[in-house]
């Protein structure tokens, strides 16, 4: 394995690997770059199966530690692999996520999402998401180039993920017992993951900070890549 520090980029739901194009060319000078693809598994339907898939994956690739770069869903699976093998972190970035579960309205909305998959399919899916995952001031043909990106994206796929979403459990225990650095980066425009809500996560524990990504929603690595790099550098720099 390289001696460079290894950064292990997750997708969320909704998106593929691909999300990452914006700043892996930059991160790749530096460091050793992972981008696992979970967006057309459908076999999964739990975060901790997920998270299972992720651990396969640095195993086969022979990574004994990894500064783990979760995105929304892709947060989740970290926060999962945290649990289970805390050695295999050497530090922990939440990117547009969080550790609490769902709230029942919020587990609602998502059954309701995954009945609309059953019956609609993926496009209509898309079309409702992708705006709510960018800034409202994104340009709107940056958003249908993205809607247009992720149509392929099967429905049975983005089925399994959302219920492995809606079902997991709270995992703040895990920023609260976290023995490696944390790092929040969170969008101040984000209409999905709350900033001022979710930055409050920050004081469960002395190993985390929050960075806010000013004209940022969700999807900061598209919106604002300078801006994402920089602070992933910074965090993976100080460790």
């Amino acid at each position: 394995m390289s001696q460079r520090p290894t950064i292990c980029l997750i997708h969320g739901h909704g998106v593929d690997a691909s999300i990452w194009d914006s700043i892996y060319a930059d991160l790749v000078l530096d460091y050793a770059v992972l981008t696992p693809d979970f967006a057309h598994l459908s076999t999964p339907t739990t975060i901790e199966g997920y998270a299972d898939e992720l651990y396969n994956l640095l195993q086969a690739a022979k990574v004994e530690k990894a500064v783990l770069v979760g995105h929304s869903m892709g947060g989740y699976m970290a926060l999962a692999l945290a649990a289970k093998y805390p050695e295999l972190v050497q530090g922990l970035v939440l990117y547009h996520s969080t550790a609490t579960a769902d709230d029942d309205t919020r587990r609602e909305a998502r059954q309701q999402i995954i009945k609309d998959l059953q019956t609609e399919g993926t496009t209509l899916f898309i079309q409702k998401q992708m705006p709510k995952m960018v800034a409202p001031s994104y340009p709107p043909e940056k958003t249908a180039n993205l809607i247009n990106r992720f149509l392929p994206l099967p429905a049975e796929a983005l089925i399994a993920g959302m219920k492995a979403i809606a079902g997991r459990p709270d995992r703040t225990a895990v920023l609260q017992n976290a023995t490696f650095p944390i790092l929040l980066v969170l969008g101040r425009e984000d209409q999905l993951i709350p900033y001022d809500k979710t930055a409050q996560l920050a004081d469960l524990s002395r190993q985390a900070r929050v960075v806010g990504i000013e004209q940022a929603g969700h999807i900061s690595m598209v919106e604002q890549p300078e801006a994402s790099i920089q602070a992933i550098r910074s965090f993976v720099k100080e460790m």
